[in-house]
């Protein structure tokens, strides 16, 4: 293998070159290529007009495919707004980043819609967006402020709204942008805050804290939710309206310039054709990340490049401080993450097949998964793991892998929701039903470990263990040592009864409130074997049997072997 050679080699290579933003620029629209014009939309002269200047117009303007937008974007367009000579100027224009189910195809509200929200034709509003709004027609049923307001609407995953209880910062911009003369607005996103620029303003007319992922609050101080972007990536586009009758006006586009941040450096990707590492079975999404729990077992699977074939052997990395584009990172096949010549302080050699540097883990050939057994990871750690392995062996060559971010964050606690029976006789089925019931959890009855029949993530199954105590508990330990615990086998307690008078002859009903009961509890009244009916923690229902006239002890005993008393009178 030459390996070796090449680590010498590559350690010659400076610094990657820095991160690529995926941009575009139209100067003008004298072409609409890669855009989706819908509704009134057209493209005239070198500009995109939205709506003419007549009634009931409705357009929109969509750039074809995805753009990431999660971790940052800064775009910047210039508009006309151009009123009528007779009549009055409405309703405006939005900038909408969406992830809408219809993608270029989406349409929203008409008229005081804009066309993004719910508007005259009651239309359900683009759904997982955010509009920058730019209003020209004051509304009071919207709550609008002015008729020269610019506002940012979103609803995260349901359908946009231009209500201004649906904004979560507006302001109206001291000069006129509906006045028939060009326009810019400039809208910059960085992750936890939202700019909008006018007319090449350095000091932004809104600056909002809000995150497209976890979101932020209404400017009424109401939570907002994020736009509910799955894969970090949106559509975006603008879209205008005008009224009915002389409520009108121009909308052209005129230029628009996008560059957004990547989702992650190129590194993430690697050199080879398809991704080859998988955590837990995942490659991370488009973002790369992956969440996994402290103290629980997981795998690293390694796949082969398509040139090769198994057996393929590779070096697994891991790094505490990933540094795309440091020195050490670039190598002459491809571009690690962080630095590898040499190994840095920060960084891990996970498994090496080629038997180059010291290793934690054995080297099975790839393809393989890695079982990491539980307990590994104990506390929260954050690394990304990339590996080095085989590209092709006609020519020779190595690749990098795709990289993943893992992050290992403590679980929840586990909850006990019910326990199905609370008591029985030895042996019998114990269900136990909850949340977050990991591997490796333990069962614990009265504080003895028991060994389950059975286990998911929100059952657990076990046999009633003989000579279980009265009023003891059954508890559900993870191996991080978080627990839940509940009552088993309880002492029952009588509360009050009804129907507690009956003829001697018996074939009557008595109940029974309290707590503890159970399913295959027995009940004597005056010695004498009543029937029960029903029985639940906290009812049951008994027929009586035949008795002699006055107050006859009544002794509940469930199938734990646990004693209530009570009373009931035969007349």
């Amino acid at each position: 293998m030459n390996f070796a050679k090449s680590r010498a080699a590559a350690a010659t290579v400076l610094l990657a070159t820095g991160l690529v933003a995926q941009s575009f620029t139209y100067t003008d629209f004298s072409s609409t290529a890669q855009l989706s014009l819908l509704g009134n939309a057209a493209q005239s002269g070198t500009a995109l007009r939205l709506t003419a200047n007549s009634s009931n117009q409705t357009g929109w303007v969509w750039r074809q495919g995805a753009l990431p937008v999660v971790a940052g974007f800064d775009t910047t367009f210039t508009f006309r707004v151009t009123p009528p000579a007779v009549g009055t100027k409405a309703e405006g224009m939005a900038l909408v980043i969406h992830d809408d189910p219809n993608g270029t195809a989406t349409q929203g509200g008409t008229v005081w819609g804009m066309g993004y929200g719910n508007g005259a034709n009651s239309a359900v509003g683009i759904r997982n967006s955010i509009a920058i709004e730019f209003d020209t027609y004051l509304d009071p049923f919207l709550s609008d402020t002015s008729a020269n307001e610019l506002t940012i609407h979103t609803r995260g995953a349901q359908g946009n709204n231009e209500n201004e209880q649906y904004s979560i910062a507006r302001a109206t911009p001291a000069q006129n942008l509906a006045n028939g003369q060009v326009h810019t607005l400039r809208v910059r996103y960085v992750p936890g805050t939202i700019e909008v620029y006018v007319d090449g303003a350095t000091t932004p007319l809104i600056s909002r804290a809000y995150s497209l992922v976890t979101g932020g609050l209404y400017a009424s101080g109401t939570s907002a939710p994020g736009a509910n972007l799955t894969n970090g990536t949106a559509i975006a586009g603008f879209c205008a309206t005008t009224g009915a009758g002389t409520l009108t006006e121009l909308v052209e586009i005129l230029s628009w310039t996008w560059n957004s941040t990547p989702l992650t450096p190129p590194c993430y990707a690697g050199s080879l054709p398809q991704d080859v590492l998988r955590i837990d079975g995942s490659t991370g999404g488009p973002l790369r990340k992956v969440q996994l729990a402290t103290y629980q077992p997981f795998g690293i699977g390694i796949d082969v490049a398509p040139a090769t074939g198994p057996g393929m052997p590779y070096v697994l990395f891991a790094s505490l401080l990933p540094q795309p584009g440091a020195l050490g990172t670039a190598l002459g096949f491809g571009d690690m993450c962080f630095p590898v010549l040499p190994t840095g302080a920060s960084e891990l050699v996970l498994v090496d097949g080629f038997g180059l540097f010291p290793a934690l883990l054995p080297a099975p050939p790839a393809p393989t998964t890695i079982a990491i057994p539980p307990a590994v990871v104990t506390f929260p750690l954050q690394l990304t793991m990339q590996a080095v392995t085989i590209a092709s062996l006609s020519p020779f060559a190595l690749g990098v892998s795709n990289a993943i971010d893992v992050a290992f964050v403590p679980s929840l606690a586990p909850s006990i929701t019910a326990v199905t029976p609370l008591s029985a006789q030895a042996g019998a089925a114990v269900t136990v039903s909850g949340q977050r019931f990991l591997p490796g959890c333990v069962l614990l009855v009265n504080g003895a470990p028991v060994v389950p029949t059975s286990r998911t993530a929100t059952q657990i199954v076990f046999a009633y263990p003989a000579g279980t105590p009265c009023g003891s508990t059954v508890a559900v330990v993870n191996p991080d040592g978080q627990g839940a615990q509940t009552a088993f086998n309880p002492t029952p307690v009588v509360t009050s009864t009804l129907l507690g008078t009956g003829p001697a002859m018996g074939n009557a009903t008595f109940v029974v409130q309290g707590t503890g009961f159970s399913l295959g509890s027995t009940v004597t009244m005056g010695g004498a074997l009543a029937t029960v009916l029903s029985a639940s923690p906290t009812v049951m229902t008994i027929r009586t049997p035949p008795g002699t006239p006055g107050v006859a002890p009544v002794v509940i005993t469930t199938a734990g072997g646990c004693v209530a008393n009570t009373s009931y009178t035969y007349q």
